[in-house]
């Protein structure tokens, strides 16, 4: 799989402590109260999340956090794309996954109080809504019953990654760049990333990637543009996404 270049050795440079955080006096869930995990959840639940969540806004570039740094709560996607990624070999990172609004992470260091296992760094400018560790502590020791939420976000994560290997071992790499366009897309017809960014995710050099682009693209699926792709037939995509 071809590693991402994002990392170099002043890895730990992160500009985390400058983004912007702000209380949610507003009491206000935002998109989250509709797409995601959070979305179906039960009312007291999101009621809990509005008033205990902070909002922070990451620019491009920024790391919310690293493989191996303690937990310190969990983080939701409202606004914005994530790049998710796993050091692998000799700690240079591959990119899992490009996460969109409604995702959420955090999950699995929190309940299992031990390190993060991934990193998580802003793809393009994000607003998120971070869920304190001492806050969820809190509320679990109150009442246990929550517990059940978190671990529904777990399956929930759980799902995702387990789906990703899948298509990896099952799938051609047209229905693979087919699939990841159409959730890419999932809210906007176009996606701010750019061919080299597409490469990585899908685990493939840009050279490999670009002759299915271009066909996809004269087909009338896709238009190609500076630094996005735009999804002009969705249904074309749709009849690729199952090819083997």
């Amino acid at each position: 799989m071809l590693c991402s270049a994002l990392f170099g050795e002043h890895f730990a440079q992160c500009v985390r402590g400058d983004c912007t955080i702000r209380s949610n006096s507003e009491g206000t869930l935002g998109l989250l109260g509709v797409h995601g995990w959070l979305a179906s959840e039960p009312e007291e639940f999101k009621r809990w999340a509005e008033l205990s969540g902070k909002w922070r806004v990451y620019q491009p570039g920024q790391f919310l956090y690293f493989s191996g740094d303690p937990s310190d709560g969990i983080y939701g996607l409202e606004s914005g794309s994530l790049e998710v990624t796993f050091p692998l070999v000799a700690e240079e990172p591959v990119v899992l996954h490009r996460a969109q609004v409604g995702f959420w992470v955090g999950d699995n260091g929190e309940l299992s109080d031990t390190p993060r296992t991934i990193s998580l760094m802003a793809a393009t400018e994000c607003r998120m809504l971070h869920l304190p560790r001492l806050a969820i502590r809190k509320l679990l020791a109150d009442d246990p019953k929550h517990w059940q939420s978190f671990y529904r976000l777990a399956t929930i994560n759980t799902t995702v990654a387990v789906g990703l290997l899948a298509e990896a071992l099952s799938l051609t790499l047209r229905a693979r760049m087919c699939r990841r366009l159409l959730l890419l897309t999932d809210t906007s017809i176009d996606v701010t990333v750019t061919q080299e960014d597409l490469s990585k995710m899908l685990g493939v050099y840009r050279s490999t990637l670009r002759p299915i682009l271009n066909k996809l693209a004269k087909s009338g699926a896709i238009e190609l543009g500076y630094r996005r792709i735009r999804v002009i037939d969705r249904a074309i995509l749709a009849s690729f996404r199952d090819e083997q």
